[in-house]
């Protein structure tokens, strides 16, 4: 058999032996985002939903959740006594992230400021020297958890949705002297990010083609030794 023939046969069973290799799995991931809009607390199991893992791209092997509260406030304050006072607002909440009941999350954002408030100015304003008046008071906090419990990877495989219940409780509060006027507002939000990780198993090509390139070099086969037997014959 010559080297041109040997070469033929070596592309051809290289080839083959990608075409048989190309249904291994492979490493991939996907990600869905949900988030509320800032509303007023005390907010009860508030839905954030995102789309179920399509067990049709792959093997579902992994879950990740990252999961983010906001709060938002406004302030006001009056010290009513006849000395200066310090006064603390501290703008809090409780936030929470369940799913099919079972707690995921608890985060406590905060912010907490410090004011000095002068001895009662005689006007009830939340403002000049006695009183204070603060707007868009924020603070934040993320937590990020991965799963790859069978059990709880089921919840996130199918068609549709999956919905996640959000609450924020506030307990925001503003302190200072014996005799004061204060009030605090407190907004929260929250958004939540699914990554799914997963095997990736790319579709195996028809038997057929593995069998086309046999073929082709069964037929080179056959061409070789025909230009042989012609040599032979005319020798």
């Amino acid at each position: 058999m010559t080297t041109k023939l040997f070469n033929t046969l070596a592309a051809a069973t290289t080839l083959a032996g990608i075409v048989a290799t190309s249904g291994a799995a492979n490493a991939a991931s996907l990600s869905y985002n949900s988030s509320t809009n800032y509303d007023f607390t005390n907010i009860i199991d508030a839905p954030l939903s995102v789309q179920k893992f399509n067990s049709s791209l792959g093997t579902l092997k992994g879950v990740t959740i990252s999961f983010t509260g906001d709060i938002l406030g406004n302030a006001g304050f009056e010290n009513r006594s006849p000395t200066p006072t310090q006064v603390t607002v501290n703008l809090a909440s409780q936030l929470s992230l369940k799913l099919n009941n079972q707690s995921l999350f608890a985060l406590n954002p905060q912010d907490i400021s410090s004011y000095q408030a002068a001895k009662y100015d005689g006007t009830t304003d939340y403002s000049g020297t006695s009183g204070k008046t603060i707007s868009n008071l924020t603070a934040t906090q993320s937590a990020t958890q991965s799963f790859t419990n069978t059990q709880f990877l089921q919840s996130f495989t199918g068609n549709g949705d999956i919905d996640f219940l959000f609450s924020a409780l506030a307990n925001s509060v503003v302190t200072g002297s014996g005799n004061m006027r204060s009030y605090i507002d407190t907004y929260a939000k929250a958004g939540i990010k699914v990554t799914y990780d997963y095997d990736e198993v790319k579709s195996v090509p028809e038997s057929s083609a593995t069998l086309g390139i046999g073929l082709i070099a069964g037929l080179c086969l056959l061409s070789q030794r025909k230009k042989s037997w012609i040599k032979v014959s005319n020798s």
